[in-house]
């Protein structure tokens, strides 16, 4: 099967993309929104990610953890105070 053309590869990854799939049909109206939406739907993949025994340096090198700490919970701190 011959590879897809660039412009296909794109659509092909955005669509297949859960927090690009979170924008596009509606369910947030920011990224940082969906990004939000999609962490709190993994929970269970990030606890299992913690007990899988991998290096931290590895944990720190995956998609998930690294989106993880990008949000952290700065916002949420200020805001209780």
């Amino acid at each position: 099967m011959a590879p897809l053309p660039p412009e296909l590869d794109e659509v092909t990854r955005v669509l297949s993309d859960p927090v690009a799939q979170l924008l596009l049909c509606g369910r947030a109206k920011t990224l940082r929104e969906a990004e939000e939406l999609y962490l709190d739907s993994c929970l269970p993949d990030v606890v299992r990610l913690l007990q899988s025994g991998i290096s931290d340096d590895e944990l720190g090198r995956h998609p998930l953890m690294k989106m993880l700490r990008s949000h952290g919970s700065r916002g949420w701190e200020e805001a209780v105070d």
